[in-house]
């Protein structure tokens, strides 16, 4: 059990850090997402009237959700078993309530290509959040697909 769910969560970490991350890891990632988000409105550069808001949750909640499954591997491979879980099922809850922010903003999309992208990386934050089994290869695709759209229209 410890060892499918070290390596559930190992794949999670990667497929966030893919989605998001560059050449200096997932934290200099999301720091330069802060940094793109902060030095240029979106909506000024064409983007969508709801990228800022977008972005910013994915700034907020990306580190924590990273920093939570590390932990979580870090105590499973440590032997803490229940530290590994904990940590898992904090990594869960705040998936759900990334989900339950970017929900309301899905509605606020005017963009064609980010609304459904958006919509459907919110139904997967919420399976994650509620299902143990299946999920983590679902989000591995989901998590890059959403920042890749989210980047592409949200400059």
């Amino acid at each position: 059990m410890r060892v499918f769910m070290v390596a559930g969560v190992a794949a999670m970490v990667l497929a966030l850090g893919a989605g998001c991350a560059d050449e200096g890891g997932a934290t200099d990632a999301a720091a330069s997402a802060a940094g793109t988000s902060a030095a240029a409105s979106p909506s000024a550069a064409g983007g969508d009237p709801a990228c800022d808001s977008i972005k910013a949750l994915q700034v907020q909640y990306f580190d924590k959700i990273i920093a939570g499954l590390q932990k979580a591997v870090q105590a499973s491979q440590g032997g803490d078993s229940a530290g590994g879980v904990a940590a898992l099922a904090d990594a869960k809850k705040l998936a759900a309530e990334w989900a339950g922010k970017l929900e309301p903003l899905a509605a606020q999309v005017a963009d064609a290509e980010l609304k459904p992208a958006v919509t459907r990386f919110v139904g997967q934050l919420k399976q994650y959040s509620t299902d143990e089994a299946g999920t983590i290869a679902q989000i591995q695709t989901a998590g890059p697909a959403f920042t890749s759209v989210l980047l592409k229209v949200c400059p």
